[in-house]
């Protein structure tokens, strides 16, 4: 279709306008910091240099459009054609410096904000090193995107790399640091309590911000028409500074104009953020109009703010921080430095450390003294000093009342100090008090009510977080399906060979292996559940985002990569998720609450991929590869609106004094003496139950792979004219979770688990092994089907049962539990290499054989576990149930009552399930 309209003064104008508002701004700010508080910092040097990455790369845009920049290939005069190129290629390497020094002069404010808050200074400094070595990196790949140099901005003829997919691969980092400046200090805004307009100030600058990211993605909208363009000329083309597809610049001219709306935005977002000691010079009445009269009359034109809590530790050796609030006539320097902070790092603006002395506001003054000027952090935290609010105030007594002709000077209301037992030290996990607790409220409206501990958990209670975690279950089966779905669909249009495929399962598996340990074990310890799932969700998202440049450059190691990411977050949640629903409640209760959410994780892996064949996957072809990264996209964002979502729920926790007194309960229910009992086969229970349990498990989940990614060629061979594979394998992960669904409702009317573990191995194994044998047709065929009911209930049902009973190792046990599905990398590979060695069709049924030794095997454990009344005791969930009497009922003391009293005497004090202490 030919093109006749021009866009190059719409992008002319947008660009200049723009811009202008940017330098503005930036005006505004120096006016602020080197006028008004005549303070400078490294980040107002840095703004300064983004600012003139920003004026060259809309210079050159703006001149560009004079030379067919927009324009249609029929409008280009053949004496543009050079101008234009040194335009482009002017934009493309000053554009990554430009981004990178915005940001950098963002994080650099966070870091010097956040003295007092290690967590989030040490996010600052980890978010700044990822944007300056991105940045870095690109803008050297954009200066000698060819070879020889010239070749990009004149004539002579060129090896160029191909710029858009290069821009299109970057797009990811820049999403991901976009969304980390916007969210970092999220925490903190949200725990203030301010007035309507601070509130609409605050609001309009973090819709700027995310406006950011938004443009960030709308420009890679108009550099994929010309990706398109390429597509549809050759698909093995590429575009480059030598080689362009027809109307090149025409496309492409938006993305450039919003690349420019995407940097001075971001400088203007850097620039509000320090503005208030000129607001407060020359507008006061925006911030304070309502107190504007108390301040004519002698009063306060703002109440407490709160800069020296953030950016200062309290010091013990400080009179004035620890006991005295600041006070100053100034609207911006009344400050209240007594905040105490919160678990996660950020005050919790509702709470004092100690009472505020009467002696810090002395009755008979007739003004209060004012804060140095020169106050060290006077301007680090302008925007924030600037929207803090009224907290809940009270009259001091000792001051002069209204009545008395003086303005009542009001203060926030101290709360009583928090108890805290001495149980609390660093090296014990969370306590479920004030384990992973933001503040106690979210724009002033959402109050956040503290949990109590996973185990004093009523089924009633239990009810809510069981419900809202199993949301994560139908995530990553929903994830991993959709994933897994796009990522077979873009290696058959990519044409990999069978080894790659086998390579990407192994890889994503292998995931597995170290990431339980190393990452979700380290966190859930030190930092709780809540924290663990956020960290799974983040490295998620990123592992979701880096398909996005392994599918446009079409890349396998990029996708080896890829893969690695998705497992790695993934299995951190399972680190987390699947013990909190084991202990969420009473324990008797453990497998079936497993399975219920276990069986939701089912339904996910059976939508996803229907929903990727039926709507994403529908005649495509491989041009339309592109399209595809917006699912990556999509699936990205949710999954961090997700982990938001989870920072501001209340959950419960379980730290490692109070697992082992729900353990030391049931050994006395059960009369089980765990030190000094008796050593089923010479080995303590609590070992054999764990390593035998954790090999079993690396059995099972290498069964389980075996099965279902060869599950088209054991298919073919079992009935090769029958029901497609696709829909085949639909049925089966159906049938296998109603198997879920079916053993929660048996576990949960009362029937030992290790008897239904029993008879799901024995079905499993008998089903596998009579689709091997049994002739080709409807009946082997069925077996195989039947076999995913018997294989649903086995990783739930087997995990909670492994659970009972570890006390204070049970996070461990958890970990190398997940550890151990690495089981999924190995053992289809095996299956592999006999396929190799048997390419034959009538061997395709050979993955079978596999599956039927290691079920074989693992038929035997839950008949072990029966045979040993230790064992029976230890694993079966009604000595998990709590007697009124109990083992005192039976007129003799427990084995283990001295243990038991040893470890209450260590534990000092328990938090009961109202909160209190015992």
């Amino acid at each position: 279709m030919e093109i006749t309209h021009d866009r190059s003064s719409t992008v002319f104008v947008v660009t200049l306008v723009i811009v202008t508002v940017a330098t503005v701004s930036l005006v505004l700010r120096l006016i602020s910091k080197w006028g008004v508080t005549r303070k400078t910092n490294a980040d107002d040097y840095v703004i300064i240099l983004a600012w003139v990455f920003a004026v060259g790369l809309s210079v050159a845009i703006m001149i560009g459009t004079q030379v067919g920049l927009g324009a249609p290939d029929t409008k280009i005069k053949s004496q543009w054609v050079t101008p234009l190129k040194q335009c482009i290629y002017a934009f493309t390497v000053l554009y990554n410096p430009a981004i990178m020094a915005t940001k950098t002069a963002i994080l650099i404010l966070y870091y010097r904000m956040a003295a007092a808050h290690m967590f989030f200074r040490y996010a600052s400094i980890f978010t700044m090193a990822i944007v300056i070595i991105a940045g870095t990196v690109l803008t050297f790949l954009n200066i000698f995107q060819c070879r020889p140099v010239v070749a990009a901005f004149s004539d002579v003829d060129g090896t160029c790399i191909d710029i858009v997919a290069l821009y299109l691969s970057s797009t990811p980092i820049n999403v991901l640091t976009d969304l980390a400046i916007l969210l970092l200090p999220l925490p903190f805004l949200t725990s203030l309590r301010m007035e309507f307009r601070q509130k609409i100030i605050l609001v309009a600058t973090f819709i700027v911000g995310g406006f950011v990211t938004v443009v960030d993605v709308v420009r890679i909208v108009f550099l994929q028409q010309a990706l398109e363009e390429e597509l549809l000329v050759s698909p093995s083309a590429s575009i480059t500074a030598t080689s362009r597809p027809p109307n090149f610049t025409y496309y492409a001219s938006f993305s450039l104009m919003w690349s420019a709306v995407e940097v001075s935005v971001g400088i203007m977002c850097c620039c509000v953020l320090v503005l208030k000691p000129l607001v407060v010079r020359v507008m006061p009445k925006l911030l304070h109009g309502a107190q504007s009269q108390e301040n004519r009359d002698g009063g306060l034109s703002e109440p407490l703010h709160f800069s020296d809590a953030l950016t200062k530790p309290r010091s013990s050796g400080s009179l004035r921080s620890a006991r005295f609030p600041s006070f100053s006539t100034s609207p911006s320097s009344f400050t209240h430095a007594n905040v105490a902070p919160t678990p996660s790092g950020f005050p919790d603006l509702n709470r004092t450390q100690s009472p505020v002395s009467p002696l810090s506001v002395q009755p008979g003054l007739s003004r209060i003294p004012e804060r140095s000027t020169n106050d060290e952090h006077g301007d680090d935290l302008d925007f924030f000093e600037m929207l803090a609010g009224e907290p809940p105030t009270t009259e001091v007594s000792g001051l002069p009342s209204a009545g008395d002709g003086a303005t009542a000077r009001r203060i926030s209301a101290p709360r009583r100090p928090t108890v805290v037992s001495e149980r609390s030290e660093r090296r014990s996990t969370m306590q479920t008090d004030t384990s992973q607790e933001p503040t106690k409220n979210f724009f002033d409206f959402v109050q956040l009510k503290s949990t109590v501990s996973l185990t004093h958990l009523s089924a009633k209670e239990a009810w809510w977080p069981t419900m809202f975690v199993s949301i994560l279950f139908f995530l990553w089966g929903f994830g991993y399906g959709l994933i897994g779905a796009l990522s077979v669909e873009i290696q058959n249009l990519l044409g990999y060979p069978p080894s790659h495929t086998i390579a990407l399962h192994a890889v994503y598996w292998s995931g597995y292996f170290f990431g339980p340990l190393l990452v979700g074990y380290w966190v859930l310890t030190r930092e709780g559940f809540k924290a663990t799932f956020m960290t799974g969700l983040a490295i998620f998202a990123t592992g979701a985002l880096s398909f996005w440049p392994s599918s446009v450059l079409r890349s396998f190691p990029g996708f080896i990569v890829s893969n690695f990411i998705i497992a790695l977050g993934l299995s951190c949640l399972e680190v987390a998720a699947n013990p909190f629903i084991a202990l969420a409640g009473p324990g008797e209760l453990s497998e079936a609450r497993l399975n219920f959410a276990q069986g939701i994780q089912g339904i996910g892996t059976i939508v996803s991929p229907i929903v990727a064949q039926i709507a994403l996957f529908s005649g495509i072809q491989r041009e339309d590869l592109v399209r595809v990264q917006w699912c990556y996209l999509a699936v990205a964002l949710f999954v961090i609106f997700l982990a938001i979502v989870f920072y501001y729920v209340p959950l419960s926790e379980a730290g490692d004094d109070e697992l082992e007194a729900m353990a030391v309960q049931r050994f006395d229910n059960a009369r089980l003496d765990p030190d000094k009992g008796v050593k089923p086969f010479g080995i303590r229970p609590r070992h054999l139950i764990l390593w035998s349990g954790v090999l079993l498990m690396w059995c099972y989940d290498g069964s389980q792979e075996s099965v279902a990614f060869f599950w088209t060629p054991i298919v073919a061979g079992i009935k090769p004219n029958g029901l497609a594979s696709f829909w085949s394998l639909t049925i089966g992960r159906s049938v296998f979770t109603f198997g879920r669904f079916l053993t929660s409702a048996l576990c949960y009317v009362g029937i030992p688990p290790r008897i239904l573990l029993g008879i799901s191995f024995f079905g499993a194994f008998l089903t596998s092994l009579l689709a091997l044998v049994l002739p080709e047709g409807s009946a082997a065929l069925a077996m195989l089907i039947l076999y995913y009911f018997f294989e649903g209930p086995i990783f739930p049902t087997l995990f909670a049962m492994m659970m009972r009973g570890q006390g204070k190792h049970t996070k461990f046990a958890a970990a190398v539990t997940m550890m151990f599905n690495s089981g999924a990398a190995i053992w289809p590979s095996v299956v592999y290499g006999i396929l190799q060695q048997h390419p034959d069709s009538t061997a395709r049924r050979a993955a079978l054989l596999v599956v039927v030794i290691l079920y074989g095997i693992s038929t035997l454990w839950p008949a072990i576990i029966s045979s040993s009344s230790v064992l029976r005791r230890w694993m079966d969930p009604k000595w998990s149930k709590c007697s009124e009497t109990g083992s005192l009922e039976h007129g003799h003391e427990s084995p283990s009552s001295s243990h038991e009293k040893s470890l209450t005497t260590h534990l000092e004090v328990m938090p009961t399930p109202a909160g209190g202490i015992t």
